[in-house]
C-alpha cells in the first residue's frame, strides 16, 4: 500500500475531492537580454504584430469565458497589453538598441515598479504583466507550450502557478487545483472560488507531485493528501446540521461590476461596491455625468437593501492614469485610498455627488435601496472626520470607513459621532499587520485569514466598536469562507460581505448556528498557534457543539 503524505498550503473552497494529478506545462525561461542586429524599425514592427495577435487572443478568450470573474481578469489584462504607453516605452528601448523581447522586458519592469506593493486590486495585477510579457515573447519566438487536457476522467491540475489564460482552458475534467505559488487573493484563488473548484494554493510541496498520483484536496484543512482517501461526502460538511432560523448576522455581497451586481441572490444588500474597478482603463478623468451613469447601472442591477459604496481606492499606479500621481518607492505606503482626495479634490467631489445623484435616481424608480459611502485606507481620526464631513455635506445619512491600517484600530473610541459604521478589509489589514506583501507568494502563509493574531485583532476591533455603538462588518476575503464567517460572528462582528459566488454557502452555514456556538468556535480558533490549527479547532468546536 502506498504511503500517505500530507502537504500544506492555503485552502480555497469547502468541498474535498480525490483525483489523479496532471502537471501543467511549466513556463519556459525568458530569453536573455540582448541587443538587436536588425535595427529598431524591425524590432518595433515585430512587437506591434505580437501585440495585435495577443489582442485577438484576448478577444477570443473573453468571448469563450463563461465565468464572470475570469472574464474581468482577462479584460484587465487586455487593457494592459494594448496600452499605447506600453508600446511607446518599448519603442524607446528598441531605439536604444535592444531587441523586441529585451525592450519588452525592460518596459514591463518599469510598469511593475509602479504596481508592486500597491496592494488591493492593483498590486495583484503584477502577475498580469508577467503573463503579458510571456505571451508576447512566445509569439515572437514562434513557440507554444499550451497544455492539452484529456477529454475524459477527473484530474487535479498541479502547477507553480496558473494564469487567467491557463484557467480559461479548464474543462469539466478539472476537479481540483494545487499551486506552489499564489495566495488567498491570487487569480488562481479567485477563479477557483468563483467556479467552485477546490484548491490549495501556496503549497510548498507541490513540486513533489507527479503525473498519475492520486491525491485528495481538502481545502477545509488546507491540505493535499498524497495517496489519501475521501472520507466524507463531497457536499458541504455542515449540510447535516439543522437550520435554526435566519442567518445569525447580516450577509451582504461584494460587487465590482454590473455583472457582479446581477449575480447577487439572497444577500441583504451590498457591503462593498468597489468603484475603482470601473476606471482601470480610463486615461481621462470621467465627468460627473459619466460617473452617474456608471453608478446608476450597477445600483439598478444589484439587490435591494443597503448598498455601501467605497470611494476610489487607488494610488500611485498605472491603471488609474487620470489621477496624475507621481511614482513612489513603495506605493502601498504612499498616496493611495482616501489620501488621493487631497491630490485630486475635483474627482473626489465629483464622485461623492455622482454616487448620491445615482442613488436618488435609482430610488426614484421604486427600487428599495439605501446607499451609504465609506472611505478606504483611513489611518487617523482626522482623516475620518474630513471624509465624514464631506460625505454628509453631499447628503449621505450613513457614512463609514474601511479598517485596513492597524493605526486606526487603536483609536476606535474616538470615532463615536464621526462615523456610523466600520468595514474591515482583511486583505490589506493582514498585509500591514504582518508586514507581508500580498502579491509575494513567498509570504502568502502570513496572509492566511485564519492567522490567530488577525483573529485577535478582529475581536479587539469588534469589542471597541460595540463600546461606542458603532456597527462593524467584514468585507475582506475572510468573509467568503463560511466557517470563518461563523468565527467572525463569535468575535463580535455584526455583518459580513462575501463574493457573490460565496454568498449562498455563507448564508447556509450562518442559518445553522447560533451566537453561542459561534463564540465557542471563535474562542477555540483564536487560542490556536497557527492558521491550520485555528481552522481545525473552529470546525471541531462547531461539530461537537450541542447548545
Amino acid at each position: 500500500m502506498a504511503s500517505v503524505r500530507i502537504l500544506e498550503g492555503i485552502g480555497v473552497g469547502t468541498r474535498a475531492v480525490r483525483a489523479e494529478v496532471l502537471r501543467w506545462s511549466a513556463c519556459k525561461p525568458l530569453p536573455a537580454m540582448s541587443k538587436s542586429e536588425l535595427g529598431a524599425e524591425v524590432e518595433v514592427n515585430t512587437l506591434t504584430k505580437a501585440i495585435a495577435n495577443l489582442e485577438n487572443q484576448y478577444v477570443a478568450k473573453i468571448k469563450a469565458a463563461s465565468d464572470k470573474d475570469l472574464r474581468e481578469i482577462l479584460e484587465a489584462q487586455s487593457a494592459f497589453a494594448s496600452d499605447p504607453e506600453l508600446a511607446d516605452m518599448v519603442k524607446d528601448f528598441c531605439e536604444q538598441g535592444w531587441d523586441a523581447a529585451s525592450a519588452l522586458q525592460l518596459a514591463m519592469g518599469e510598469f511593475k515598479s509602479l504596481l508592486e506593493g500597491a496592494g488591493g486590486e492593483f498590486g495583484e495585477r503584477v502577475a498580469d504583466l508577467d503573463e503579458i510579457v510571456y505571451r508576447l515573447i512566445q509569439w515572437m519566438s514562434g513557440e507554444s507550450d499550451e497544455t492539452i487536457l484529456p477529454t475524459t476522467g477527473s484530474f487535479v491540475i498541479v502547477a507553480d502557478d496558473l494564469t487567467p489564460m491557463d484557467t480559461i482552458a479548464f474543462t469539466d475534467v478539472v476537479v481540483g487545483v494545487v499551486t506552489k505559488g499564489g495566495g488567498p487573493t491570487s487569480h488562481t484563488a479567485i477563479v477557483c472560488r468563483s467556479r467552485g473548484i477546490p484548491a490549495v494554493v501556496a503549497c510548498s510541496g507541490a513540486d513533489n507531485l507527479v503525473n498519475g498520483q492520486m491525491v485528495v484536496i481538502d481545502p477545509d484543512a488546507s491540505q493535499v493528501i498524497i495517496n489519501g482517501e475521501l472520507e466524507s461526502a463531497t457536499g458541504d460538511w455542515w449540510a447535516a446540521r439543522p437550520r435554526l432560523s435566519a442567518p445569525v448576522i447580516q450577509v451582504m455581497a461584494n460587487v465590482g461590476s454590473v455583472a457582479d451586481a446581477a449575480k447577487v441572490h439572497g444577500a441583504d444588500g451590498v457591503g462593498l461596491l468597489r468603484t475603482e474597478l470601473f476606471f482601470l482603463d480610463h486615461k481621462v478623468s470621467p465627468t460627473r455625468a459619466q460617473q452617474v451613469k456608471i453608478y446608476e447601472e450597477v445600483l439598478a442591477a444589484g439587490p435591494d437593501g443597503e448598498i455601501i459604496v467605497r470611494t476610489l481606492d487607488a494610488g500611485s499606479d498605472k491603471p488609474i492614469a487620470f489621477l496624475g500621481l507621481g511614482r513612489e518607492e513603495n506605493p502601498a505606503l504612499g498616496v493611495r485610498g482616501q489620501r488621493v482626495a487631497a491630490t485630486s479634490p475635483e474627482f473626489f467631489a465629483d464622485q461623492l455627488h455622482a454616487i448620491k445623484q445615482a442613488a436618488d435616481s435609482v430610488k426614484a424608480t421604486g427600487k428599495k435601496i439605501e446607499v451609504s459611502v465609506m472611505a478606504p485606507m483611513i489611518a487617523t481620526v482626522e482623516e475620518a472626520e474630513q471624509f465624514s464631513k464631506a460625505a454628509r455635506a453631499v447628503g449621505f445619512v450613513r457614512v463609514g470607513i474601511m479598517i485596513e491600517i492597524p493605526a486606526i484600530t487603536q483609536v476606535i473610541s474616538q470615532l463615536k459621532g464621526v462615523v456610523d459604521f466600520l468595514s474591515i478589509g482583511t486583505n490589506d489589514l493582514s498585509q500591514y499587520l504582518f508586514a507581508a506583501d500580498r502579491v509575494n507568494s513567498g509570504v502568502a502563509a502570513l496572509l492566511n485569514p485564519w492567522q490567530p493574531a488577525l483573529l485577535s485583532l478582529l475581536e479587539s476591533i469588534a469589542t471597541d466598536s460595540a463600546k461606542v455603538g458603532i456597527k462593524v462588518g467584514v468585507c475582506g476575503e475572510a468573509a467568503s469562507d463560511p466557517l470563518l464567517a461563523v468565527v467572525l460572528v463569535g468575535l463580535g462582528i455584526t455583518s459580513v460581505s462575501a463574493s457573490p459566488s460565496s454568498v449562498a454557502a455563507v448564508l447556509d452555514l450562518l442559518s445553522r448556528v447560533d451566537e453561542s456556538a459561534a463564540r465557542e468556535a471563535a474562542t477555540n480558533a483564536r487560542s490556536a498557534n497557527n492558521p491550520r490549527d485555528a481552522k481545525a479547532a473552529a470546525k471541531a468546536a462547531l461539530e461537537s457543539y450541542h447548545g
